[in-house]
């Protein structure tokens, strides 16, 4: 899957970039709210630079995922237009030290990047589990926000993906063609 997203040409992926963040800020089953989390993409993975302008232009406050090697979890810390971003230890780009940190259970939506993912909300993400980790306490009774959807090219779907115990579901998932909706 992984090389199949980095196979897309350039112009496929800004297609598709463009479709989704107009789908996404056009979604009722997804409200936005005020902190809405996503990611900067790389390795093929659906392109957020669009949607993150449109965000912003909307009054969002907006938050990137900050990796912590050492409890392999996430921090979300806010993004404001002209700060610089900082490389992580994986190549990654992401806010500095300094930027506000939001609680993960204080955001109202997060756009997740993935690898391939099927209808039932299973994702496949890079295998490493921060977001099953960080986002954990949605698997417990009552808990629905923040709501997750994945971001994603069509050619990432698959018929089934078998969830382990772990695993926290998507609420949706947003394609250059399609919405899916899972529960």
């Amino acid at each position: 899957m992984r090389d199949q997203r980095r196979g897309l040409s350039a112009e496929e992926q800004q297609s598709t970039a463009r479709r989704i963040a107009e789908t996404a800020l056009q979604q009722s089953d997804f409200p936005l709210g005020d902190h809405v989390a996503l990611y900067m993409d790389a390795d093929g993975e659906v392109g957020t630079g669009t949607l993150l302008e449109a965000l912003l232009a909307e009054g969002k406050a907006c938050y990137l995922p900050v990796l912590e090697e050492a409890t392999t979890t996430l921090q979300f810390r806010q993004y404001l237009p002209g700060t610089p971003l900082v490389t992580n230890f994986y190549g990654l780009q992401e806010p500095a030290p300094d930027a506000p940190v939001i609680d993960p259970r204080a955001l109202s939506l997060v756009f997740t990047p993935l690898v391939a993912f099927d209808r039932q909300g299973n994702r496949v993400g890079m295998g490493k589990g921060y977001y099953d980790r960080t986002f954990a306490f949605l698997r417990e009774e009552g808990v629905g926000s923040p709501v997750l959807v994945g971001l994603a090219h069509e050619i990432q779907r698959v018929d089934n993906l078998e969830a382990a115990p772990w695993d926290v579901p998507l609420g949706g998932i947003i394609t250059g063609e399609q919405v899916y909706r899972c529960s």
